[in-house]
C-alpha cells in the first residue's frame, strides 16, 4: 500500500503546486485569463482572487499529508484517539473528492457550464478526483 500511499500524495501535492501557480498568475492550461477561466472553471469571467487559489493550495497540502501519516501511524507511536481522528479525516477527505468527481456527471449541474469544462471534467477531472477519493478510502480500509 506504500507504493499508492506516496503516489496519492506526490498528485495532491502536485495539485496544491498547480494552485500556487494560479495564485500568483499562472495561466496554463490556457493562453489567457478567459481561456483559464474556462477551463478549469467552466463558467464566469472572473478567476478566484489569489488568496483563494493560495487556500486551496494549503488544504491540498495539508491533505497530500494523510496518506503519508496513515502508513506511518505505527512509527509515530499515534495512539488509539490520533489513529481515529485521521480515519475520519482520511474519509472526510475522500468523500469530498468522491463528490467533486461524482457530482460533474449529473446534467442538472454541468447544463451550466462551458462545453469544454464539460468535455476535460468527464474525461480529466472527475476521473481523478474518482480515483483519489477512492485510493484514500481504501486505504483506510486495508
Amino acid at each position: 500500500m506504500t507504493p499508492i500511499a506516496i503516489t496519492s500524495s506526490l498528485l495532491l501535492l502536485f495539485l496544491a503546486a498547480i494552485h500556487v501557480y494560479w495564485g500568483f498568475g499562472g495561466l496554463w492550461p490556457g493562453k489567457n485569463k478567459q481561456e483559464l477561466i474556462d477551463l478549469v472553471f467552466g463558467k464566469g469571467d472572473r478567476f478566484p482572487a489569489p488568496f483563494m487559489c493560495l487556500l486551496v493550495a494549503i488544504f491540498l497540502f495539508f491533505f497530500s499529508l494523510l496518506p503519508i501519516l496513515w502508513i506511518l501511524k505505527t512509527k509515530l507511536s499515534l495512539d488509539g484517539k490520533m489513529i481515529f481522528r485521521l480515519r475520519i479525516l482520511l474519509t472526510i477527505v475522500s468523500l469530498i473528492f468522491l463528490l467533486r468527481g461524482l457530482l460533474a456527471y449529473f446534467p442538472f449541474i454541468t447544463k451550466q457550464w462551458k462545453p469544454i469544462f464539460v468535455y476535460y471534467t468527464k474525461r480529466i477531472y472527475n476521473p481523478l478526483c474518482i480515483s483519489i477519493g477512492l485510493v484514500l478510502l481504501i486505504q483506510i480500509l486495508i
